[in-house]
């Protein structure tokens, strides 16, 4: 569908405004930045993008900025030659004005985020999140919490947090698509352009008192600016990956992958080993790693703590791959005789197969004093880690909806610590052993108090789920577990 020629016309006689012209000289210095070094890029605003007038287009996009700075929220920005009406914005499949995104894997874009009319919002615009299957076909729709503004006739901006759009760190891939009038505009026209995401890391990540220094018993730390926050959100919190690791050849079933200090560089090396358990507290073992100059490597599957107790894990072909693993897992360390020491988590939750009746706690203690007796000689040490307190579903419910109110949620959502910390067949295997290679580290007391156990502490939000602690708070613990390590 062709455009009226001396509509086209008469806008290339429109100057442009100021606020057209100061936001042309941001987008340039943007798009100047794109050029510098990755660290300058992270801290700078993202790239900005531009299209010439086009006289067949309807809805003719001039500019267009999406990214992320500085791991904070996600930036729009995008701007057309002529002003945008409301009927252009309705969503239908011949309308529309959207952020198309694919992620690294998949081949056709998995959503758009669209700008769509919203009576209630003053600007009249709301932001909409829009799932696709492999067919493009629409698979859910969710209008997002986000502000959006427009601050002159031909310009729309908005701000949102990738949790809130679901949207999991990692590489994307994004293009803007207008459509109007039968007409289809992309920006830019030669493909799509490459969107790393981040977790938001609030300002109060930096503060004073933040996160397990809130808990050190050994200084007294409060931070009245801390009370109300909450890093990461909730919903931030349960699209988080664990603390990086380098993935290493995988051998059998035993896929490790190395953090902490390079080889190269590395005075040792340990090992970190276990189920999901083991791997969330790769976070705080990743300081103690590079203030001790080792070379982590983290060797973990899902469900399968270091055990020779045989699991029941549902479907049962797991229960195969996980005896299997615990079996490799003695031959892999044999093979690495630079690992002089072994981390260790048990999980209070794990299910074993018990028979004639015999106590479950007792074989899981049993099967986790086998599981350290079938490691090599080159092991040197096993350090036993005890596992998290159970916070519950609720409680993170709960941190949900006083954060929206701006309350404590670490004291109105603490859970009575006799339900939260369960016995630890791992710590009970070591004391029993009485081995000097065996030790045990108890980091409760940057969870719990006397009677109570925390979501919240020093503004940090300890889980992500029920029992699964998050990066951040599993960060702002390595100076502490680097305390109690150095104490054994």
């Amino acid at each position: 569908m062709r455009r009226d020629r001396s509509r086209a016309t008469a806008r290339r006689r429109v100057l442009p405004t100021a606020g057209a012209m100061l936001l042309t000289l941001l987008l340039a210095t943007a798009a100047a930045r794109s050029a510098e070094t990755p660290a300058a890029r992270a801290a700078a605003d993202p790239a900005a993008y531009f299209d010439a007038p086009d006289p067949t287009t309807s809805l003719d996009l001039f500019g267009a900025r999406f990214g992320q700075a500085s791991g904070a929220d996600l930036t729009l920005v995008l701007r057309t030659h002529e002003p945008i009406s409301r009927e252009e914005l309705k969503p239908s499949p011949t309308s529309g004005l959207c952020v198309w995104l694919r992620t690294e894997q998949a081949p056709a874009p998995a959503a758009r985020i669209c700008i769509v009319p919203r009576s209630e919002a003053k600007s009249g615009l709301g932001l909409r999140y829009v799932a696709l299957d492999r067919a493009g076909n629409r698979v859910g729709i969710r209008d997002l919490p986000a502000v959006v503004r427009r601050p002159h006739s031909t310009l729309i901006r908005t701000r949102f947090s990738p949790a809130s759009a679901r949207l999991a760190p990692g590489r994307y891939h994004w293009q803007v698509r207008s459509h109007a009038g039968g007409v289809e505009d992309r920006l830019p026209n030669a493909g799509e352009l490459p969107l790393e995401i981040a977790i938001s890391t609030a300002p109060e990540a930096h503060a004073r008192c933040f996160g397990a220094a809130a808990r050190d018993p050994l200084r007294k730390c409060f931070n009245p600016k801390l009370r109300d926050a909450v890093v990461p959100t909730p919903d931030e919190a349960v699209i988080s990956q664990n603390a990086a690791c380098t993935p290493l050849p995988r051998e059998g079933l035993v896929s490790p992958c190395e953090f902490g200090v390079p080889a190269l560089d590395a005075s040792g090396s340990i090992a970190l080993v276990g189920d999901s358990h083991a791997s969330h507290w790769r976070a705080a073992l990743d300081h103690v790693s590079r203030r001790k100059r080792w070379r982590g490597i983290s060797i973990t599957r899902s469900g399968c703590p270091l055990t020779r107790a045989a699991p029941t894990l549902e479907p049962a072909s797991r229960n195969i791959d996980c005896t299997r693993w615990n079996q490799q897992v003695p031959a892999w360390l044999a093979r690495h005789p630079e690992v002089h020491t072994v981390f260790v988590v048990g999980h209070f939750a794990e299910a074993v197969l018990v028979r004639d009746g015999k106590d479950e706690f007792a074989a899981k203690v049993r099967g986790h004093v086998d599981a350290w007796k079938a490691l090599p000689a080159t092991v040197k040490r096993i350090v036993v880690i005890r596992d998290t307190p159970l916070i519950g579903h609720d409680a993170i419910d709960c941190v949900r909806r006083a954060h929206a109110r701006r309350r404590d949620a670490g004291k109105l959502c603490a859970v009575p610590r006799g339900g939260a910390l369960r016995a630890d067949a791992a710590v009970v295997a070591a004391g029993r052993l009485r081995s000097p290679r065996v030790r045990t580290v108890d980091m409760t007391p940057f969870f719990c108090g006397p009677r109570r156990c925390y979501p919240v502490v020093g503004g940090a939000l300890v889980y992500k789920d029920d029992q699964h602690i998050t990066e951040v708070f599993g960060a702002s613990l390595g100076p502490y577990l680097l305390r109690a390590i150095d104490k054994l």
